[in-house]
């Protein structure tokens, strides 16, 4: 019954992907991008685990089937209703999506300056611990700045990149537009590399697979996404396999071999960390009811150098391990989860929300499927907001909703600022172009019924 549980979440994730990119002739529908991370996730990995004895160390038959059914009913719902918003929507060649070459242009500038900001606040987490190489000459290192503003606000890079592809693909300035690219480009992928983080890699892969083809009628093929994808995947299972080797100063021994990363039964795996965070909440009866999504809007924000004990004095000290959805483990399970794991989308809603993770993870769906319609019918800001979205969908699908939550506000915010200021300039432009038109039409009328009088005038005299 387990190993059915399992086929049934997998072939409803891959059937409504098909179902995507059958309805939509898009691969940037987001379930083309959510649907197999969760196939890997609720299907491929527990299987390779159940066939290798792997699960029988943590749960018993029963805990096993309450775990699976829990992921069925969380991808069903999730995938039920972001297809419902409809996926049959217009055709790409009468969406009106390409940019004016003066939006492209205002939009760069803004980008320019987002992306700036971002390159600020890198360089001094790298200056603060020494330089480069002292940043990426140990495993899993990086800058650091004592300021989560600074430190979160190297974000801004994404859309420096973003800005710049949407402008030069829809016919804005080449040379700055590149040039833009390299500057803001290069240091996340330095550091998404050296540091071996498999989530801001495919961020910047993602941002820019989609801001240079979203603008652009044309879709690559879909054998072409596959393999991209296939090849995507494996570099960020390549990274987190040899995450102790990859650093300036390392003799790189590396190993090409990934499976370990599904098939180690260990505490730090997603599913069994995932279904050890279900059981001990539900044994405890223990549930957050919102406090730690509100907690990532109301409380975040604030310096912990003006409120050092914030999110003890808000009554959720649990966060600040594993995002609160490790405790227990012990006292209910026999076993701890691994410092640094992340449990799941459906994981994380249910230690949220109980059951209730059910309906949430289809209101996730529809949001998503709603925003990518916008995306195709509207154009604008809502490109911007379906790249961030799947952008950060391995964050959704694999982690937590608090990795989702500050992720999204950093990235959509901005977002929506820029393409207000270049829509803004352009409504100024057309509203003097209006006027303009209105004057020269009332000058014209003026002339005309001056001959007209005139005319008349001699008319009456002859």
């Amino acid at each position: 019954m387990f190993v059915a549980l399992l086929i049934a979440t997998g072939a409803i994730a891959l059937i409504g992907t098909i179902c995507a990119l059958d309805g939509s002739h898009d691969i940037f529908h987001p379930l083309v991008l959510i649907g197999p991370m969760m196939a890997f996730l609720y299907t491929w990995m527990p299987w390779k685990l159940y066939m290798n004895g792997g699960l029988s160390r943590f749960f018993d038959s029963n805990q096993l089937l309450f775990i699976a059914t829990l992921n069925l009913l969380g991808v069903a719902a999730f995938v039920g209703c972001c297809l419902s918003v409809g996926v049959r929507s217009v055709l790409r060649r009468n969406i009106r999506r390409r940019l004016s070459p003066s939006t492209a242009k205002r939009l760069l500038f803004g980008g320019s300056i987002a992306g700036s900001l971002g390159l600020l606040c890198w360089a001094i987490t790298i200056v603060n611990v020494g330089g480069f190489v002292n940043a990426f000459s140990a495993s899993y290192s990086g800058g650091w700045d004592d300021s989560g503003y600074i430190r979160d606000g190297s974000i801004l890079l994404l859309l420096g990149v973003m800005t710049a592809l949407l402008s030069r693909s829809a016919g804005g300035p080449r040379i700055p537009a590149y040039c833009m690219l390299a500057i803001f480009g290069v240091p996340w992928l330095a550091s998404a590399i050296l540091m071996a983080r498999r989530g801001p890699t495919f961020e910047l892969a993602v941002f820019v697979f989609m801001s240079w083809y979203v603008n652009r009628k044309k879709r690559p093929p879909v054998v072409a996404l596959a393999v991209g994808g296939v090849c995507l995947g494996w570099l960020v299972l390549f990274l987190v396999t040899n995450r102790s080797s990859i650093y300036i100063g390392s003799n790189f021994d590396v190993n090409t071999d990934v499976s370990n990363i599904v098939e180690a039964p260990d505490t730090g795996n997603e599913w069994i960390y995932g279904g050890g965070t279900v059981l001990s909440s539900e044994r405890r009866g223990h549930y957050f009811w919102m406090r730690r999504y509100l907690a990532q809007i109301l409380v975040r924000p604030i310096p912990s150098s003006i409120w050092a004990n914030k999110y003890e004095d808000f009554g959720i000290p649990e966060l600040l391990h594993n995002a609160g959805t490790g405790e227990g483990f012990g006292d209910t399970l026999g076993w701890q989860g691994a410092d640094g794991s992340a449990p799941g989308i459906v994981a994380d809603l249910w230690v949220e929300v109980w059951w209730f993770a059910v309906p949430f993870m289809g209101v996730l769906g529809w949001f998503y499927g709603w925003v990518w319609k916008k995306s195709v019918t509207q154009g604008g800001y809502w490109i911007s907001q379906a790249i961030v979205l799947n952008a950060i969908s391995i964050y959704l699908v694999m982690q937590t909703m608090e990795a989702v939550i500050f992720r999204s506000l950093l990235l959509s915010i901005p977002s929506w600022l820029l393409w207000r200021y270049a829509a803004k300039r352009v409504t100024k432009q057309l509203d003097w172009r209006r006027e303009d038109f209105s004057v020269a039409h009332s000058l014209r009328l003026r002339h005309v019924e001056n001959i007209r009088d005139f005319e008349v005038g001699h008319a009456n005299e002859i």
